[in-house]
């Protein structure tokens, strides 16, 4: 069995998403559900395969479906903070890699905050890698996390407090 799959299989993942899901029931802006983790994982995917990284696949799923799980536990506060904890304690429990867990924390614990669209596309186009791998992943993560929203369609556009420079104009394209 993948390792992502056991996770998503997790009865404390499946119960914290559902957590999620219940506090956001009547939300009004973009939400935290499988649907948006499933489009991190998509573009973090594509990302980080131009790049080259290493086990891209594995490392976008496992930080695509879990970078927003703290939310159940802290959804205003440091959510990043306690999606890493959270993610650390399954990834032992699973005796994953330890560096490959390494990296997935930090780019989850680092993946909060967005970027005007013009610096994610200069990003995306000169195929940026940093020397230290783990603030690719988290870049690749939090730019993935911005991109993976349709802001351009959104009713709740007009009304959003992210700045006009940091909402999708269009649907991402692999």
């Amino acid at each position: 069995m993948l390792m992502i799959d056991k996770i998503l299989s997790d009865s404390r993942y499946i119960e914290k998403l559902n957590k999620i899901n219940d506090i956001e029931s009547e939300r009004y802006y973009c939400k935290h559900d499988l649907s948006h983790s499933q489009e991190v994982v998509r573009i973090l995917t594509a990302l980080s395969k131009s790049r080259e990284l290493n086990n891209y696949e594995e490392l976008s799923a496992i930080m695509g479906y879990l970078h927003d799980i703290g939310r159940a536990d802290d959804y205003d506060g440091m959510h990043n903070k306690c999606s890493s904890e959270f993610t650390r304690v399954l990834l032992k429990e699973y005796e994953f890699d330890n560096d490959s867990t390494n990296i997935i924390c930090y780019a989850i614990d680092n993946h909060s905050g967005r970027m005007p669209l013009n610096d994610i596309y200069t990003y995306i186009r000169e195929n940026t890698v940093e020397e230290n791998v783990n603030e690719t992943w988290a870049n690749l993560l939090r730019i993935a996390d911005q991109l993976s929203r349709d802001c351009y369609k959104c009713e709740a556009a007009s009304s959003c407090r992210w700045l006009p420079e940091e909402k999708t104009i269009e649907a991402w394209k692999c």
